[in-house]
């Protein structure tokens, strides 16, 4: 509409005067007595606790007593909940359950749940909305095949009256205080997007009912006479705006959009004529290193770590001593499994049967056993050779394993 959009995406409500007004306006069609809207927005409150109080409690639709509901609302508004209760019976917005007039329990109404839906829609809305409502369904019920001619044209009809009205509502505002177009302009935020919506209807009528073109034409020309006057008001507000430097006129949303979707040049505008102190001195860059070094964490010194104190009463030609022992016990207590008891005995299967690498080990462990002179045995290789494919030591010498004696010892 203009370089700052002043419709806010979710506006407050109206102040309480205001929407009492629209609020009466609205049940006019219906009322009795002039008087029978009420004169305290704060009612409304009882009207939504007991919505909530059936919408949370009533799970099984059997409905609510009354001493449920009054727990269930507590004290929401003014005056006293048996009261509201009988004007809410009376005008139907809870009943008893259908066929049982007798019945101790009451249900909410489902035309209750639309007017409440409603009515919150025009306290933030003002109206507005309900246009552009019937604009997208009249445009998806052609689209559809759902409207004839004759309900397209009633459509557009009743579209066009209504953006007459509203158009004429804005016109009158040229005149009014400022104070009067800031609340107005929630009431009228989305001019542009309802002028958008009435082409693309009058796009629609034009291909599926070209009979229809001329009161397609005139609801085009309520609905540009209509964002005209909605442009016309931002205008005035934001030339107030500027004159009066007033920026509480605008909702935080606006500087939100302002910010996101104007150019630079627009942004840097508002503040052509405002005066700044001049700026400070510059910092040269020594200045910044010595700071840099008065203020830099100094560096935290670390000690290397003490050497492992070895054991002085270990003995490297001691532990090399043992290890010869205790590898000598070994193969003599080897070599004696071997032997069975028996003075000598021949190894060949066993050598065989121990596969590979574990053969190599065992001939390596005997020659060695017959090597030492402390263990008592001898070793006798043959110079026959066996050969086998098919195992896993595929060719060996046969052994014997003799258990040694004390005329072996002298010799």
């Amino acid at each position: 509409m203009t370089e700052l959009d002043l419709f806010s995406p979710e506006p407050e409500p109206e102040p309480d005067a205001a929407f009492l007004d629209r609020l009466k306006a609205f049940m006019a069609p219906v009322a009795h007595q002039s008087d029978a809207v009420i004169k305290d927005p704060e009612l409304l409150r009882w009207a939504h606790a007991v919505y909530e109080a059936f919408g949370d409690r009533d799970d099984t639709g059997e409905g609510l007593t009354v001493a449920e509901i009054e727990a269930a609302c507590g004290q929401a508004g003014p005056g006293t909940f048996e009261s509201r209760l009988a004007v809410f019976k009376a005008l139907g917005l809870v009943a008893a359950p259908r066929d049982q007039a007798y019945h101790r329990r009451l249900v909410f109404s489902t035309t209750g749940v639309a007017a409440l839906l409603l009515f919150e829609r025009l306290r933030r809305e003002g109206g507005v909305q309900e246009i552009l409502l019937l604009l997208d369904q009249t445009t998806q019920g052609i689209r559809d095949g759902l409207l004839g001619p004759d309900d397209v044209a009633a459509k557009l009809a009743t579209l066009r009256r209504a953006l007459a009205i509203n158009a004429g509502e804005l016109a009158q505002l040229r005149t009014r205080p400022v104070m009067e177009l800031v609340a107005q302009r929630r009431n009228h935020r989305a001019a542009d997007r309802l002028l958008f919506q009435a082409k693309t209807l009058v796009e629609v009528v034009e291909t599926r009912f070209p009979q229809l073109s001329a009161a397609g034409g005139q609801l085009i020309t309520q609905a540009l006479r209509y964002s005209a006057a909605a442009n016309e008001l931002v205008d005035r507000l934001l030339r107030q705006v500027r004159a009066e430097r007033d920026f509480s006129m605008l909702e935080p949303e606006q500087y939100r959009t302002a910010a996101l979707y104007s150019d630079t040049e627009a942004l840097a505008a508002v503040f052509g004529r405002t005066v700044f102190d001049k700026p400070a001195a510059a910092i040269g860059p020594e200045q910044i290193l010595l700071t840099l070094e008065q203020h830099r964490p100094r560096e935290v010194s670390q000690r290397p770590p003490r050497p492992v104190d070895l054991p002085t009463t270990d003995d490297p030609v001691a532990r090399s001593h043992h290890r010869r022992e205790a590898l000598r016990r070994r193969r003599a207590a080897a070599v004696q499994i071997h032997l069975k008891g028996q003075p000598e005995v021949d190894l060949t299967a066993e050598i065989q049967a121990a596969g590979w690498p574990g053969a190599a080990k065992l001939v390596i462990d005997l020659l060695a056993a017959s090597a030492d002179p402390e263990i008592p045995v001898t070793v006798t290789l043959s110079t026959a050779l066996l050969v086998d494919g098919t195992a896993s030591v595929t060719y060996l010498t046969p052994l014997r394993l003799c258990r040694a004696t004390k005329d072996d010892d002298d010799g």
